[in-house]
């Protein structure tokens, strides 16, 4: 279902979610081409380029994520617009992941121990298959098909999956490299407007009940 309402400026690319999806995907793209132009088309570059593409798509993960938290916590015109626009923003969100991705196969033909197999490798990997399934799913026609429910529990299941992906991710880097730290701060400040917002619904959810 789209926005009525064009909403604010600066959100207006996440009006329509196919759009939002070729919008960010470009945009993802000239980080690349960024990256790699500040820092050569060798390995460096390309590692850069991985890292660049992180934290940009990181951003539009943290949005949605957030998306409805803010709503609840902090209910104005621009909360209301970003939560409307959630899908967008989450394709967005899979369009910059999808050219991570492909940057970082770049830098594994030129870089061999990039795709070493480990426990963050197995598990990027099925952070990757579980964000094209919700890719997959984020339209009406398959909230319809598969049931509120069923379609609640893939989009769950995925983002539970992703904020371990991000966590174990931040928490192996930050000791390395202290330039990892505002990720892992972000990420407990999101999971915070979570939590928090889910404690005011339920309080209000109590208050709702019919008292004996």
């Amino acid at each position: 279902m789209l926005p009525s309402r064009p909403g604010p400026l600066w959100l207006r690319w996440a009006n329509r979610p196919l759009r939002s999806f070729l919008w960010i995907g470009l945009a993802a793209s000239l980080v690349v081409l960024a990256s790699l132009g500040l820092n050569g088309r060798a390995a460096v570059g390309w590692h850069a380029a991985t890292r660049s593409t992180a934290v940009f798509m990181y951003g539009f993960w943290l949005l949605a994520f957030t998306a409805s938290a803010l709503a609840t916590l902090l209910p104005n015109s621009t909360t209301r617009a970003v939560l409307a626009r959630r899908r967008g923003i989450g394709l967005g969100f899979a369009a910059a992941l999808g050219v991570h991705g492909l940057a970082i196969l770049r830098l594994a033909t030129l870089d061999a121990e990039t795709l070493t197999p480990s426990l963050q490798l197995f598990g990027g990997a099925l952070g990757f298959l579980l964000v094209a399934a919700m890719v997959a799913t984020s339209n009406d026609a398959a909230v319809r098909q598969l049931g509120p429910a069923r379609w609640h529990r893939i989009h769950l299941s995925g983002q539970i999956f992703l904020v371990g992906v991000f966590a174990l991710t931040y928490v192996g880097l930050v000791f390395d490299d202290p330039s990892f730290w505002p990720g892992l701060t972000f990420l407990v400040g999101a999971l915070g407007l979570r939590a928090a917002a889910f404690v005011q619904s339920d309080r209000l959810r109590k208050r709702m009940l019919p008292t004996e």
